[in-house]
């Protein structure tokens, strides 16, 4: 049985992706910041028949990251498949948050991926096995009004697992990225809706379960990349890779401006 390490697990998309892999017979670490959700959804999974772990750890910490491979090697005997899921952007102007701030969104959403990866390669190497999925996002592509660190990490990831992928499929060892659009039910997006008041819309966003789907499929097909949203998300992706001003002007029609402009005014006043 192979076993799936999959960080950000306390909430939202993570939880979907877990619950997914368990029934597909995964043995699980779950990683998250704080233990509490997690340990509810760790009974919930064992209940179901799925081994699984749970560890809290600050993946900015290069000390928490090394505990938690250690752990997994300990519990499991090493990790086949790497879900890297964890992120988020705290929303806030650029030039209003600090440089350790911006600094602390890079690291969380593609050097602690990047090294988690590192620290796990070389045991997957050495079984002739193993997947790495990072969850990105069209954050980079699209150009979300104050998103300059989440949305640089977001890309560099789509990046990393290119290299990645190219470098060591052949070893074995592969690598695929997905592609978010607008999640509904859960994510960051969901959240905030949820904080503003406002309902998610249906249309022009996806189910969270469409990325647990994605997430399997990317796994058992070895698919390179995968973009979850409605209609033709990879001709979207690559429509705005080759016109660099249709995302922001995606961005003015359908009145995304204007909501980030009122998570950025509700931000200045808590």
């Amino acid at each position: 049985m192979q076993t799936a390490l999959i960080t950000g697990t306390s909430r939202g998309i993570g939880q979907y992706i877990a619950r997914s892999m368990g029934k597909a017979g995964y043995n699980l670490v779950l990683v998250s910041r704080s233990a509490t959700e997690v340990e509810a959804l760790a009974v919930e999974l064992r209940a179901a028949g799925t081994r699984a772990v749970v560890v809290a750890a600050d993946l900015t910490d290069h000390a928490s990251l090394q505990r938690i491979v250690r752990i997994a090697g300990e519990e499991f005997g090493g990790v086949d498949v790497l879900v890297n899921n964890a992120g988020g952007d705290p929303q806030h102007e650029f030039d209003q948050m600090s440089w350790a701030q911006n600094e602390n969104i890079f690291r969380l959403n593609v050097l602690a991926p990047m090294e988690l990866t590192h620290l796990l390669l070389p045991g997957m190497l050495e079984r002739g096995r193993g997947h790495v999925v990072n969850i990105s996002s069209l954050a980079g592509r699209i150009g979300f009004p104050y998103t300059e660190a989440y949305a640089a990490a977001k890309d560099g990831l789509i990046a990393f697992t290119r290299v990645l992928r190219s470098d060591y499929r052949r070893r074995g060892v592969s690598a695929s990225v997905i592609v978010l659009g607008a999640i509904r039910d859960a994510g960051q997006g969901q959240r905030t809706s949820d904080e503003l008041g406002m309902k998610m819309p249906r249309a022009g966003t996806s189910p969270a379960s469409d990325v647990a789907k994605a997430v399997l499929t990317a796994i058992r097909k070895d698919r390179t990349e995968i973009v979850v949203m409605p209609g033709p998300g990879r001709l979207l992706k690559a429509v705005m890779d080759l016109f660099p001003g249709f995302g922001p002007a995606m961005n003015q029609m359908a009145g995304a401006n204007e909501t980030i402009r009122k998570v950025i005014e509700l931000r200045k006043s808590e």
